[in-house]
């Protein structure tokens, strides 16, 4: 287990300045040496043609590039984000028509937005074709993002906390972090509570609907997921497989069936697929995103 000393804080949030429209916003959490770096380790690439917003220029120094773009994601758009940007990046596409967020940090950075309307239901009929092509090609670059790029983003923030300049922001990489290593990075002196998603480990033991209260649609079907891959499941989707690679607890198993969950296991996918139900079903795949669609939305 990697411990660090670092305050669980929410994350720095920048407001925008239009009060209509989101404007294109830069975040500097990520700085030119460690997008190189990531960059070099990384096998995902960005699809799509066209040009972005003005402000969005490709030529512009990385830790200026904004969260959102009007026009069609480039690679260098997105090489050598972190997880937290491009958390961001996805999100804002789903946060324009007015998705809520059950995740604090999500929630308390788009609450801070001028724009920012919360709808009971988002409008998914206002999203854009670009914007659905460049939430895919977000979470197609992140899903295939290979561990030693994650294990780079993860010493970056090391680094800093050794040095005494961890940010907040580094406390939401963190909890990427964990998600994707499989490995809880932990800053130890927090009150912080860290879901399932975070520490798997805690998927031995019976959950509560408490635990599970912080975690979009998306994230149950994803535990609901990790649950089966704890035992070696193979994935017929790309992107989820690709989740899964990095994690170091993940060995995939053909002779894999479901007689091999433990009793408490069972009980947890019912425990998940009852939040699930409460907050209207299961994410399922949505036709206009594709098979992989639940894993594109925020």
């Amino acid at each position: 287990m990697i411990r660090m000393r670092l305050w669980w804080f929410p994350i720095a949030i920048l407001v925008l300045t239009s009060c209509d429209e989101p404007a294109p916003v830069s975040d500097g959490a990520t700085t030119d040496a460690a997008a190189a770096s990531v960059s070099a380790a990384s096998t995902g690439t960005a699809s799509g043609s066209g040009a972005p917003s003005s402000s969005a220029s490709t030529a512009a120094p990385k830790a200026q590039r904004p969260l959102y773009y009007a026009g069609a994601i480039e690679p260098a758009d997105i090489e050598g984000r972190t997880l937290r940007e491009l958390s961001l990046l996805r999100n804002t596409i789903f946060a324009r028509v007015g998705n809520k967020f059950r995740r604090p940090w999500l929630h308390d950075h788009f609450m801070a937005q001028p724009w920012y309307r919360p709808l009971d239901k988002m409008d998914e009929s206002k999203i854009s074709e670009i914007d659905r092509k460049n939430a895919h090609t977000i979470a197609e670059y992140d899903a295939a993002l290979t561990r030693e790029a994650l294990e780079t983003l993860r010493d970056a923030v090391l680094k800093r906390s050794k040095k005494g300049r961890a940010t907040p922001e580094d406390a939401v990489e963190l909890s990427l972090l964990s998600q994707r290593l499989g490995v809880y990075l932990t800053s130890g002196q927090t009150d912080h509570s860290p879901t399932p998603l975070e520490d798997q480990r805690l998927l031995d033991s019976l959950l509560s609907v408490e635990q599970l209260s912080k975690l979009s649609r998306r994230d149950l079907r994803i535990l609901r997921n990790t649950i089966y891959a704890r035992h070696g499941r193979r994935f017929d989707s790309k992107v989820v497989r690709g989740y899964f690679a990095t994690a170091a607890w993940y060995k995939p198993n053909d002779n894999f069936h479901d007689g091999m969950l433990t009793a408490i296991d069972s009980k947890n996918v019912r425990i998940i697929r009852s939040v699930e139900d409460s907050l209207g079903g299961p994410e399922h795949e949505n036709p206009n995103y594709g098979k992989d669609g639940w894993f594109v939305m925020a």
